[in-house]
């Protein structure tokens, strides 16, 4: 099984979810640094097209969170029969941030042009330039034309699991599995076997 995973916008390509494809699945995962062009949607996505162009065929496609949107992104209107399994995607990215960081720090980041972010776990800040969420806004739902199951938890703190009843209920190849877990899915990796079988088969 050769998988590209794409990792979430604070993660790794050393994090927990393709460390599990790897050491328990024994997949052949590619999981490139995801913020090698940049921070936005546009630029992940163009990471996800670069791995497509210059690599040998994938199985599958697997993204988490910000990079579930990136891959989204970058297969919109992608004509090779791509497959896709989605971890908590994060649709409708611009509105989720603005209403975790509030309306006044939304009008503050917009006029300075800039804002400080502290990620979990890390040490140093991180400046992402209002640039980020017109980005964000763009391309914070794209369409899901290819063969793609969504795996979402009930207790998603960071992305609302309605987000992807959306984006499901407007595709026509799209199926949603519902989870007791949060945003992260620690508990739920056991279950991408099952997830995968579903869009190959």
């Amino acid at each position: 099984m050769r998988v590209l995973f794409a990792h979430g916008l604070w993660s790794t390509p050393g994090g927990s979810k393709p460390t599990y494809m790897k050491e328990v699945l024994g997949w052949n995962v590619v999981c490139p640094d995801m913020r090698r062009n940049g921070w936005s949607v546009s630029s992940q996505a163009l990471t996800v097209r670069q791995e497509l162009e210059s690599s040998e065929s994938f199985d599958i496609l697997i993204g988490s969170s910000f990079g579930a949107l990136a891959i989204a992104n970058a297969i919109e209107g992608y004509e090779g029969d791509s497959r896709l399994a989605l971890l908590a995607p994060a649709f409708g990215v611009y509105d989720t941030l603005a209403s975790q960081i509030g309306d006044q720090a939304m009008e503050i980041w917009r006029e300075e042009g800039v804002r400080s972010f502290i990620p979990p776990d890390w040490e140093e800040e991180v400046l992402l330039p209002w640039s980020f969420m017109e980005d964000a806004l763009a391309c914070g739902w794209p369409v899901l034309q290819h063969r793609t199951v969504i795996l979402h938890g009930r207790g998603d703190d960071v992305v609302p699991v309605e987000n992807s009843y959306k984006a499901s209920r407007e595709s026509g190849t799209t199926d949603l599995v519902e989870v007791d877990d949060g945003h992260r899915l620690a508990e739920s990796l056991d279950m991408l076997p099952d997830l995968v079988s579903m869009v190959l088969s």
